[in-house]
């Protein structure tokens, strides 16, 4: 299970332009392990990822150095596992929870085309070039992109917060950045709303990353995500234990 700790200092991630250092038996099992993923899953595409290299904490912050790495590196790390923790892909993201109108928490459910298939989770992903400026990675523009690009749902519309941090875990390789959001529209609204975003995407020939939008009502959100038997992201019921009381 990921460790979902409550921020409570300030963050700073700085970035820079350069790959970590791996040993050359490392990157031979990475290649190796990547060429058997991609003929399992043809959709599978080794784009640029980025890393944790080193995490700073003081009494009244937190400064992380975050350098370039890729996708094989992450999912090799993920399903395989890398011992040594400073070779390990720690990868950031970005991520939301969202709280509907009707009080309902909203996680999606993946589409069988993605790495992970039907698996549920909040709406976010990994850190982009766009998401740095000035040496610093601004994890509010992340979120901002991932919720367009994923719900069609625009981030300046909903009061949010930085509220939490996934830190890695023996099953999970991942520093998350976790928002809370309060959405506007209603349960019935905001599945409305994704099924005319999902034709769109299907009718113009665009990545469909989420297969449908899964609701669980808040009182007793963790009952109804135990009753589902899609696999799920490990932070994701730390998660919502968490904010139950708090959103």
């Amino acid at each position: 299970m990921s460790e979902i700790i409550k921020i409570e200092k300030s963050v700073i991630l700085k970035f820079e332009d350069r790959e970590i250092n791996l040993p050359i038996e490392i990157k031979e099992n990475i290649k190796k392990f990547w060429n058997n993923a991609i003929q399992e899953n043809p959709n599978l595409y080794n784009g640029q990822d980025y890393v944790v290299e080193t995490v700073n904490e003081t009494q009244d912050k937190i400064e992380m150095l975050i350098v370039k790495s890729n996708y094989a590196h992450y999912l090799y790390d993920e399903r395989i596992g890398i011992k040594e923790n400073r070779y390990r892909c720690c990868s950031p993201w970005g991520g939301i929870l969202l709280l509907t109108r009707d009080n309902y928490f909203v996680v999606d459910e993946m589409n069988k085309t993605t790495s992970m298939p039907y698996c549920l989770q909040i709406p976010g992903g990994g850190i982009d070039i766009k998401d740095i400026k000035d040496g610093i990675i601004k994890i509010d523009w992340n979120i901002k992109r991932e919720l367009k690009e994923e719900t069609n749902i625009d981030l300046d519309d909903i009061n949010y917060k930085l509220e939490y941090i996934e830190y890695p875990s023996n099953e999970r390789n991942a520093y998350g950045f976790i928002a809370l959001g309060k959405i506007s529209k209603s349960k019935e609204e905001l599945e409305r709303h994704f099924e005319e975003y999902k034709k769109y995407l299907v009718s113009n020939d665009l990545e469909v990353e989420f297969n449908k939008l899964v609701f669980l009502r808040k009182e007793n959100a963790i009952e109804e995500l135990n009753s589902i038997s899609n696999p799920k992201r490990s932070y994701l019921r730390d998660l919502i234990n968490k904010v139950k009381t708090e959103i």
